[in-house]
């Protein structure tokens, strides 16, 4: 990380300038389930903060995996925390990192930094992610490996065109169903749409013609069957 030492912004200074409307706060709120959703992905060994600019005191509002620095709602800010925010107000920056710091106890985080502005584009409160890269590598390895009951999981598309979206989701009920024994071909055919529908994949634009081609029928007899889920 660069030095912000030779900066004329007193960091203290600068969160004292700092006034958190309801929105703002709101704001903050909303990005809390980022949190523990990040730390859910990265593991045990992943800090994630959330800090709030109204009051540097006790600027955490939202932790994740506070075992790793002993930290908690409530929490101040760090000095570390304070030079990012100046750095950021210096060079206009919103990201700042990726970096390493080094705690008391011998810690190594590979951390990064992300400034959370408001409307007003008014800096009102950061996220903050540590990795504590000196933890044994099996550590990783555990929370990166799935476990034997996780392994089969559903299988997840991951299109880069709407068609393909469309694509895929016709395939799948038209596999899925086609299964089915004593059914006929029509009534194959509604269940498919209304499956179809329930996914939300008519709300796409350009999805009824598409889903027409695929299942070789016309768009009007996917309109019919629509009118006919939505009634029943």
């Amino acid at each position: 990380m660069q030095n912000v030492e030779s900066q004329p912004i007193e960091p203290r200074e600068v969160l004292k300038s700092i006034k958190l409307t309801a929105q703002d706060k709101a704001t903050l709120e909303s990005i809390a389930p980022i949190v523990a959703g990040v730390a859910d992905i990265f593991g045990r060994n992943c800090e994630v903060i959330l800090h709030s600019f109204e009051d540097p005191g006790h600027s955490v509002m939202e932790i994740a995996n506070s075992h790793i620095t002993g930290r908690k709602v409530g929490s101040p800010i760090t000095d570390l925390g304070l030079n990012v925010l100046v750095q950021s107000f210096a060079n206009k920056q919103d990201i700042v990192g990726s970096y390493y710091t080094r705690t008391e106890t011998g810690k190594l985080f590979k951390s990064i930094t992300i400034l959370i502005r408001n409307s007003a584009k008014k800096p009102i409160g950061m996220l903050c992610i540590n990795i504590d890269v000196s933890a044994p590598l099996i550590d990783f390895v555990n929370d990166f490996v799935p476990k034997t009951e996780e392994r089969n999981q559903t299988v997840e598309n991951f299109p880069t065109e709407i068609n393909e979206l469309v694509h895929s989701s016709v395939e799948d009920c038209m596999t899925k169903i086609n299964l089915r024994k004593g059914i006929s071909a029509a009534e194959k055919n509604k269940m498919i749409i209304a499956e179809l529908a329930e996914k939300g994949v008519f709300d796409i634009k350009g999805a009824i013609d598409i889903v027409a081609g695929e299942m070789g029928i016309s768009k009007y007899t996917i309109y019919h069957y629509i009118r006919e889920i939505k009634k029943s």
